[in-house]
């Protein structure tokens, strides 16, 4: 009991201290997706090619709607436009409600499973409304790092951040 206690108490100073102690399977970096509007429709890119991917989950706040699309054989994504065409082999096992807005959302979230896929995370829809027509067709929102083309995000993906399906250079697995 007392060895017990000693170990919460640790856990206690640590985290008053500004020392949170850290998930072992938290990844060393921040992982992001892009999203962008491109013609009016909400593009969202995985940063680095998912294979094998057989569930995408899209998630809005604050309405907490949800967009589900699965593939029992697996398929290869990196691009997905919001309303479809979705890629070949995945259909809508959850679709969003039939009056659903999402230009009227605050955050997005992405996450795949299956396959190559490691990291789900959100974004702030109001950056990805904002600043698309701001920023030239080959850019993309990612939350916590910026607008990147592909060239930047091949030059920080596992450097500064962690791209969708991207494994983390820090952990051997």
């Amino acid at each position: 009991m007392i060895r017990r206690l000693g170990a919460l108490g640790t856990l206690v100073v640590a985290l008053l201290a500004g020392c949170p102690a850290k998930a072992p399977w938290a990844p060393s970096l921040p992982p992001a997706f892009g999203a962008r509007v491109t013609n009016g429709k909400l593009q969202i890119w995985t940063g680095s090619p998912c294979v094998g991917v057989t569930r995408i989950a899209l998630y809005f706040g604050p309405s907490t709607a949800e967009l589900t699309l699965t593939s029992p054989e697996g398929v290869d994504i990196e691009l997905l436009t919001l309303g479809g065409p979705y890629p070949v082999g995945m259909t809508e096992s959850q679709p969003l409600p039939a009056d659903f807005e999402w230009r009227n959302e605050k955050t997005m979230g992405f996450s795949t499973y299956g396959g190559s896929s490691r990291w789900g995370t959100s974004t702030d829809l109001t950056e990805v409304i904002e600043g698309s027509g701001t920023h030239p067709e080959d850019t993309f929102w990612f939350q916590d790092v910026g607008w990147l083309n592909p060239a930047q995000v091949a030059a920080q993906d596992g450097r500064t951040f962690l791209a969708t399906c991207t494994a983390d250079p820090a952990k051997k697995s």
